[in-house]
């Protein structure tokens, strides 16, 4: 197969996916044990049986798979990355978090992106992705760049009267820089997700007073279980290159 073909095999192909599951380090299969039980065990203490509850439990497993194989540079990654961000624009579409619906669209697109760069830049040996450092100056410009982002998100989620415009806004720049960095492979990306879950998860601590239905929980333990992981994430990507 050429290098096309080995990507695609890589990222789509069941046994590829099953493999990368099975061969990950038991820190992270401890991890991701944890993160799916979580979102099972919420699912099952609510009462909540709609369509809209069934929707963020596969975007809160979807998620938190992927999250666990890009701990480890995994190209399957991409696919479970699909699934999440699908299913996850609906839920953010139907809570008016439009923050959330354009960081989610724009992370759907990156997917195929990181798809061709991540096998390009693949170390085979190890299966794994190399990691890059950033220089200063791509580190300030970076934070430049996400401050007009943000500024710009504002004053359109305002014209569009979501919620928690201040908050929600955050989302899409946080999550388009690190979806970038992520997609090039550089380990300044964790700090971003750690920013984006923090913000996450006090977003939908409130939405569990503004919005009907248990699914708002769903959401809220998603958040946790993945500012965990983006902790985790940040050690072993920093461990890797030092």
């Amino acid at each position: 197969m050429n290098q096309k073909e080995t990507t695609l095999a890589l990222t789509f192909h069941p046994k590829a996916i099953a493999s990368d599951l099975l061969t990950l380090k038991k820190a992270t299969k401890g991890l991701l044990l944890i993160m799916v039980g979580a979102q099972l065990l919420t699912f099952a203490l609510s009462a909540d049986r709609s369509n809209l509850a069934w929707l963020s439990l596969f975007t809160g497993l979807a998620a938190v798979t992927n999250l666990a194989l890009v701990d480890q540079g995994k190209q399957s990654n991409f696919f479970w990355g699909l699934l999440a961000t699908s299913a996850w624009l609906l839920v953010a579409f139907h809570s008016r978090t439009f923050g959330d619906v354009f960081a989610q669209g724009f992370a759907f697109i990156m997917q195929f992106y990181g798809i061709h760069l991540w096998g390009k830049a693949r170390d085979a040996s190890k299966g794994e992705l190399k990691v890059k450092k950033m220089t200063k100056g791509l580190v300030l410009t970076t934070l430049v760049l996400t401050v007009l982002t943000y500024l710009t998100v504002l004053m359109v989620s305002k014209h569009l009267h979501g919620l928690q415009v201040y908050l929600d806004s955050a989302v899409l720049p946080l999550n388009i820089v690190g979806q970038i960095l992520m997609t090039y492979g550089y380990r300044f990306q964790w700090f971003f997700w750690i920013l984006v879950d923090i913000v996450q998860v006090m977003v939908w601590s409130k939405n569990l007073f503004v919005l009907d239905g248990s699914y708002a929980v769903s959401m809220l333990v998603l958040q946790l279980v993945m500012l965990s992981n983006a902790l985790y994430g940040t050690w072993y990507w920093y461990q890797k290159t030092t």
